[in-house]
Parts: C-alpha cells; sequence; structure tokens
C-alpha cells in the first residue's frame, strides 16, 4: 500500500469518534509488538473497532502489509491521544496562535480536506466513491503546495510543489469530467463551473467560502460582523465591510449596522486563498454597508450612517475621498464601464449616481418607496433596483435616468443581480424578521415580467452569480445557507450550510 492509500485511511480514520479511533491504535498496533509489526487478531476474530469503521477503512486496514499499518500507526499517534482525551478534530494538530503561520496553514488544509473526503468515499458506487474521495484530497496537496511556494526557502520543495499543482490540477478537470459523464448529480455540474463563492456571515462574524470544484466549505472569523463582501476584478483581493464585531448589531432585519455610537466600520482586506490574516483593515466611517472595487485598484464604500461613499485606495489602505449621496446608502454597484456608480439610498428613496473619475454625484433618481440594490445589464442601458416597502423592482433607463417600469415580485426585496448574458435578473425576497420569507424572482428582461418564482431558504438575502452564468447563489439570512440555482433548469440543485446569518455574497472563477 503506497502513501497515497496510507494517508486516504488516515483521514478515513480521522472521521471515526476519539474512543473508536483509540481502539484503531490499539488494535493495529500492540505495546508490545516490536516497531513496524502488527499483532494479528486470532483466526476467526476481527479487532473490537473493526464494527465502527467504515467498510471502505475495514477493507484498507485487512489489506495493509504489517509495514504499512506500522507507518499508518505513526501517522495516527497523534490523533490517538486527542481521541482518548476528547479532543476535537481527532488525528489534526491545533492551530493555536503559538504555532508558525505555515504550519496554521497546513493544518488549515488538512482540515478542509477531510470532511469532503469523508463525504466524498461514503457513495454507493465504488468508482464514484473513489472519483469523490480523491478529488478533496487531490485539492488538498494543491493547497499544500501553494503553502510551501509561500513560505519555503528550498527550490527543489518549491519545483516539487509545480509538479504537484500541475499534475493535480489536471487530474482534478478529468476527474471531475468523469463525474459529470458518469455520476450525474448535483456536485458534478458544480464542478464543471468550479470557482468559489464566498458568503458574509454578519451573525457569526466570519466569511464562508464554498469550493464548487470539491464542495469544501472553509469558514474563517475576520475582525468585522461582515454585512458584504466584494473581489477585486483582477480576483486577488477579498473585501469584506462591516461594524467591528464586538460592536455590530443585527437587528432590522438584517439591516442594522450598529448601534449609535458604535465604533467605526471597516474594511477589512483579505488574500482569498489565506483568509485568515487580513492583509489590511482600513477605518471608513459610520456602518458600512456595501463594497465594490473597480479596475483602478480603488473600493467604494458605503456608509449608510454618514450619508456617503468612502473611497479607499487599496494600495495605500487609506480613504482618499469622501461623497455624498442620499438618506442611508446601502447597494452599490459600478456601470460595466466602470464610469458610474450607481447607489441606492433606503431612507431617501432614490439612487444617486456618481461619476467615478471627477468622483461626485452627477444625479439623483426618485425610485420609490426604501430602495436597496441595485444590478445593471452588461449593455449598461438599464439598471434594476429593489423597492423593499413596495415589494416591487424599478427599472432604471440609464439614459434618461429615469424610471420606465415597475416590476411586482415577493416581499420585501433585497439584492438584485444580473446574469452576465443579460436573460435574467434574480431578486432575492427575505421578507421580514418575524416572517422570513424563503422565494426568489426570476426576472425575464426581454418581457420585463417575472417569469420564475423559485424557494430557496428562509430570508432570501444576497445574490451573485458564476462569471459563465450557468450558476447563482443566494444567501438564506434566516437558515444559515447558500442555495445554488442552476440557471438552465430555474430549480435549486444544492443547499450549502454556512455560518450565522449569512447576508452578501460573491463569486470568484480562481481557485482559492
Amino acid at each position: 500500500m503506497n502513501r497515497t492509500a496510507i494517508a486516504l485511511a488516515v483521514s478515513l480514520l480521522a472521521g471515526l469518534p476519539g474512543a473508536a479511533l483509540a481502539q484503531a491504535g490499539h488494535d493495529t498496533h500492540h505495546p508490545t509488538t516490536p516497531p513496524g509489526q502488527v499483532e494479528q487478531a486470532p483466526a476467526g476474530q476481527m479487532p473490537a473497532m473493526q464494527g465502527t469503521m467504515p467498510e471502505q477503512c475495514r477493507a484498507m486496514m485487512q489489506a495493509m502489509t504489517p509495514e504499512c499499518a506500522g507507518a499508518m500507526q505513526q501517522m495516527m499517534q497523534g490523533g490517538m491521544m486527542q481521541g482518548m482525551t476528547g479532543a476535537p478534530n481527532a488525528g489534526v494538530a491545533p492551530a493555536n496562535e503559538s504555532r508558525p503561520d505555515f504550519t496554521r496553514a497546513y493544518v488549515e488544509a488538512m482540515d478542509t480536506m477531510h470532511a469532503p473526503m469523508m463525504d466524498g468515499v461514503m457513495a454507493d458506487d465504488p468508482d464514484v466513491a473513489f472519483v469523490r474521495g480523491m478529488i478533496p484530497h487531490h485539492q488538498g496537496a494543491i493547497d499544500m503546495a501553494r503553502i510551501v511556494q509561500q513560505y519555503g526557502d528550498d527550490p527543489q520543495t518549491k519545483e516539487w510543489a509545480t509538479q504537484i499543482i500541475q499534475a493535480q490540477e489536471r487530474e482534478i478537470a478529468e476527474m471531475q469530467a468523469w463525474l459529470a459523464t458518469n455520476a450525474g448529480d448535483a456536485q458534478a455540474a458544480l464542478a464543471r463551473t468550479g470557482g468559489t463563492v464566498w458568503s458574509a456571515n454578519e451573525g457569526g462574524n466570519s466569511i464562508s467560502a464554498i469550493d464548487l470544484g470539491t464542495g469544501a466549505v472553509q469558514t474563517v472569523s475576520i475582525p468585522v460582523a461582515p454585512h458584504n463582501v466584494d473581489l477585486t476584478p483582477d480576483g486577488k483581493l477579498l473585501l469584506a465591510v462591516g461594524d467591528p464585531a464586538a460592536a455590530a448589531d443585527h437587528g432590522s432585519g438584517g439591516h442594522g449596522h450598529g448601534a449609535e455610537g458604535a465604533a467605526e466600520g471597516q474594511l477589512v482586506i483579505l488574500d482569498p486563498q489565506n483568509l485568515s490574516t487580513p492583509k489590511a483593515t482600513v477605518a471608513v466611517g459610520s456602518h458600512p454597508a456595501h463594497v465594490v472595487a473597480d479596475r483602478l485598484g480603488r473600493a467604494f464604500v458605503s456608509l449608510a450612517g454618514s450619508d456617503g461613499i468612502a473611497v479607499v485606495d487599496l494600495a495605500r489602505a487609506e480613504v482618499i475621498r469622501r461623497i455624498p449621496t442620499g438618506d442611508y446608502p446601502h447597494g452599490l454597484r459600478l456601470s460595466p464601464d466602470e464610469t458610474q456608480l450607481y447607489v441606492a439610498n433606503v431612507e431617501d428613496g432614490s439612487v444617486s449616481v456618481i461619476d467615478t473619475q471627477a468622483l461626485s454625484e452627477v444625479a439623483r433618481i426618485p425610485v420609490g418607496s426604501a430602495p436597496v440594490q441595485v444590478a445593471s445589464t452588461p449593455a449598461g442601458d438599464r439598471v434594476y433596483v429593489s423597492l423593499r416597502d413596495e415589494n416591487r423592482v424599478a427599472v432604471i433607463d440609464t439614459a434618461s435616468r429615469e424610471v420606465t417600469r415597475r416590476i411586482d415580485v415577493g416581499p420585501n426585496p433585497i439584492q438584485t443581480f444580473v446574469t452576465p448574458d443579460g436573460a435574467y435578473v434574480y431578486v432575492a425576497n427575505q421578507g421580514t424578521e418575524a416572517a422570513p420569507n424563503d422565494t426568489v424572482s426570476v426576472i425575464g428582461t426581454a418581457t420585463g415580467q417575472v417569469v420564475k418564482t423559485l424557494t430557496t431558504g428562509g430570508g432570501a438575502h444576497g445574490v451573485s452569480a458564476s462569471a459563465d452564468g450557468a450558476l447563482v447563489f443566494v444567501t438564506n439570512i434566516a437558515d444559515d445557507t447558500v442555495s445554488i440555482i442552476d440557471v438552465r433548469r430555474q430549480e435549486v440543485v444544492k443547499t450549502v450550510p454556512v455560518d450565522d446569518r449569512p447576508n452578501g455574497i460573491v463569486y470568484g472563477s480562481g481557485s482559492r
């Protein structure tokens, strides 16, 4: 049995309860047995713990040579100690603050790998189980290779890392294609699109990263209670905005951004491939709500508590301009050519139009009651604005800067998003705190009518879409989940648990 097989067996055992893991060590390597040998159970008897092991793991244990079993026992030693003491995450050393950054990164990569590997090998079909188990295994190898490229010094280890990344990425793509043909399940469809989805979990002071290729979910705490997230256009930075975690107030149906007198809100600048250590934090102002970034290296942050926009130079990590808007600015998005920024002013019943070169408001368009978020068509000719208190969406003609239509949707619409091909607008209907709604209205842009109403999860709030337009992602703040919608089929194909009260969401096509 080679090292990969041993590692897979260890990963399987890592999912066992602590007592069973401790018994596994007892049964595979008795204290009086010489190193490298395994005490064999009497004929006709199975070790006591085998009844608690997954079938795949039992088969691996029985097939092991004494040498392999001894090697596996040494790899498991730390895990057995934790298992006998009842410590969580048996088999994995705690990633505490006293350990070096690279150690914590390795442990985090291992933790991320184990759960989807276990899920994968539980498939009913042995071939499907192998492929589903190996995809996160390969992704774990890629993640570890990237860590040594970041922290390592030896040219040989970096060369091995490069070779591993290239080989494993190729094999993952081949395996995903095989699953798409032979398994026909939702995960295979998600793997075809690939990339990562990040949710801003305001109630959990965290961000969850959903890897569409493997199904793995990584949740990391950050210094703020994030209400919204965005990627820079080059995908190199992940941006999150919110009030400091200790000062945040999550009332008002998910639209409270701190109490009066709370500490100044922050923009947190993160590396998408290493969320655990922010690259920088920038104090931006009172109650930041949303953030978008342009190709010039700037971030625009709406400040609901001070009726304006903070413009941040990301390279310098500092605010370079403040732009007044209407009352309580909330959702905002750039036009496709990035020359204009549209900002929904909740208490003002308007949308501010910001000239991104002059950095000033050039128009304010009345739209209706409680506009929350905006979404532009790919052509930039129309902007769709959710009107929370009217249960409608207003359509702005960007040339005339006038509302040309209002479309009835579900109760208390929050975020809107236009698909990359411009065919549909997805509108998340959150409902109220007392009566969360669980629907998304799908507007056909050609007709200006709702063509489908989808059921997602309680408190549907944030919306994003994959770059290829195949998938739409919706956060559900009352259910603590993300719904993934297949656009072609117009149905929810997967629901992913994340942390408490997910609000904003963003998709990135690059790997973590």
